[in-house]
C-alpha cells in the first residue's frame, strides 16, 4: 500500500472561502485529476457527497453537502485550456452534472485508454499496482459517504482515489499516441464530455420496468402496482434505497404468487429483513389492495404495444441484417489487429453509420463517433456493409 503518511497532508475543503482559496491555487493548473463519491448504495436519491481532486504538490477532498455551492469549481473545469484525467468518469461527469450543474470541456480517462490498449485489469487498483507496484485500499468501495465525520482511513482512501490519476494518464497517453490511437480515443473523451446526468423525475408506473411485470396477468398488475407504490413511500420516508425495503425481484413473486397471510409472506424469499421491522403487516396490506382493485375491475390495463407495420418490419430487418454485418466484420478486423473491437468501430459509431446511412467516405469523416481516420480507412467497406443488399 502507498506510504501517505510520508506525502503531504490533503486539503479538506469545507468551507465556500476555502474552496475559492483552493480554485485560485488550481488556476494555471493545465491537467487537474478529478474523482467523486456518491451515496447510491445508501439513499433514495443519491447525491454528490465527497469530490477528490489532485494536481501536483496537491491532493484536496471537497464536502459538497458543507459546501453546496461549487460554482467556482465548476467554472475552473468548464475551460479549454484544463484537461480533466477520471477513470471511469463516466459517473463522475453524470452526477456532478446533475447535481451541481457542471460541464466539462477536455477530459482524460483513463478506464477509456486502458481499454483501447487491450488492457486485461481496467480497475484503477490493477492500473496503479501495475504501472507504481502500489496496492490501493478497496475497503471503503461501498460505504456511506454522506455520513460524517471522515476517519483518517477513509481521507487516506479519497485521496488515493486521484493521487495516482495524472502520472497514470502520463503513461497511457504516451502508449496512445506509440500505438497511433490518439483519435480514436479523443472520440471517446469527447462523447464523455458530452453526457449529462438526468435530473431526477418520478416515472409514472415504473413497476412495469420491473423484470417479469410484462407477463403477469391482470390480477398481478393491481398487486404489483400495489406493492411498488407501497415501496416507494417508505423508501422516501426512510430515505433509502428501493431495494433495500424489497427488491424488485421478490414483488413480482408476490404479484404472480399472492401469500394467503402474513405468515405465508414472512416465509417468502426476500421478506425476512420486512417482518423484523415489523412492517410485515403493512406489506400485505398493500397486497390485499391489490387484490381488492383487481376484484372491482381496477386493475391497471396490460401495456398496448402497438404492431409494426410491414413496411416497419422490413426496414427492421435491413437494419439488423446491416448490423449483424458490421458486427461480424469487426471482429474479424479486430483480430487481424489485434485490438479491441472499440478501436475499430465502437457501438455509437455503429448505430451513427446505420442511422445516417452516409454515401461517400467524406459523409462518414462527418460522423462524430466514427472520424476521419476510420473513414479513410474503412470508408469503401463500410458503405459495402451498409448497401441493403451487400455486393456478393
Amino acid at each position: 500500500m502507498t506510504d501517505l503518511a510520508r506525502l503531504h497532508p490533503p486539503l479538506l475543503v469545507e468551507t465556500a472561502d476555502a474552496l475559492g482559496a483552493l480554485v485560485t491555487r488550481l488556476e494555471g493548473e493545465p491537467r487537474l485529476a478529478l474523482d467523486t463519491e456518491a451515496n447510491s448504495l445508501h439513499a433514495y436519491r443519491e447525491r454528490v457527497c465527497v469530490v477528490q481532486l489532485s494536481v501536483p504538490g496537491l491532493d484536496a477532498i471537497i464536502d459538497p453537502l458543507a459546501v453546496p455551492d461549487l460554482t467556482p469549481l465548476r467554472q475552473l473545469v468548464d475551460r479549454d485550456e484544463v484537461e480533466i484525467v477520471f477513470h471511469g468518469g463516466d459517473y463522475d461527469v453524470s452526477v456532478l452534472s446533475r447535481d451541481h450543474g457542471f460541464a466539462f470541456r477536455r477530459v482524460f480517462d483513463t478506464m477509456i485508454a486502458a481499454t483501447f490498449l487491450g488492457e486485461a485489469q481496467l480497475g484503477l487498483l490493477a492500473l496503479v499496482e501495475k504501472e507504481f507496484g502500489v496496492r490501493l485500499e478497496k475497503k471503503y468501495q461501498t460505504a456511506d459517504w454522506a455520513r460524517r465525520p471522515f476517519s483518517s482511513e477513509q481521507i487516506n482512501y479519497l485521496r488515493s482515489d486521484t493521487l495516482h490519476l495524472l502520472e497514470l494518464s502520463a503513461r497511457l497517453k504516451d502508449r496512445i499516441a506509440a500505438t497511433d490511437l490518439v483519435e480514436e480515443t479523443d472520440i471517446e473523451f469527447v462523447r464523455l464530455a458530452a453526457r449529462r446526468g438526468s435530473p431526477w423525475a418520478d416515472i409514472p408506473e415504473a413497476w412495469r420496468k420491473a423484470k417479469g411485470a410484462e407477463k403477469l396477468d391482470e390480477q398481478g398488475r393491481a398487486v404489483l402496482a400495489s406493492t411498488w407504490a407501497w415501496r416507494e413511500q417508505q423508501a422516501r420516508t426512510h430515505d433509502v434505497p428501493r431495494f433495500r425495503i424489497v427488491p424488485n425481484e421478490t414483488l413480482t413473486d408476490l404479484a404472480a404468487r399472492p401469500p394467503t397471510d402474513v405468515a405465508d409472506l414472512s416465509r417468502r424469499p426476500g421478506i425476512g429483513s420486512i417482518v423484523r421491522m415489523g412492517d410485515g403487516q403493512a406489506l400485505f396490506d398493500a397486497i390485499e389492495t391489490g387484490l381488492a382493485a383487481f376484484a372491482g375491475g381496477d386493475a391497471p390495463k396490460a401495456a398496448e404495444r402497438p404492431r409494426p407495420t410491414a413496411d416497419e418490419r422490413a426496414a427492421a430487418d435491413v437494419r439488423r441484417k446491416r448490423e449483424e454485418r458490421i458486427r461480424r466484420w469487426r471482429t474479424d478486423e479486430a483480430i487481424r489487429r489485434k485490438v479491441v473491437n472499440a478501436v475499430v468501430l465502437p457501438n455509437p459509431g455503429m448505430e451513427a453509420l446505420i442511422d445516417a446511412l452516409p454515401r461517400t467516405a467524406k459523409e462518414i469523416a462527418a460522423l462524430r463517433d466514427v472520424g476521419p481516420k476510420r473513414a479513410q480507412m474503412y470508408g469503401a467497406k463500410f458503405l459495402e456493409l451498409l448497401a441493403a443488399t451487400p455486393p456478393g
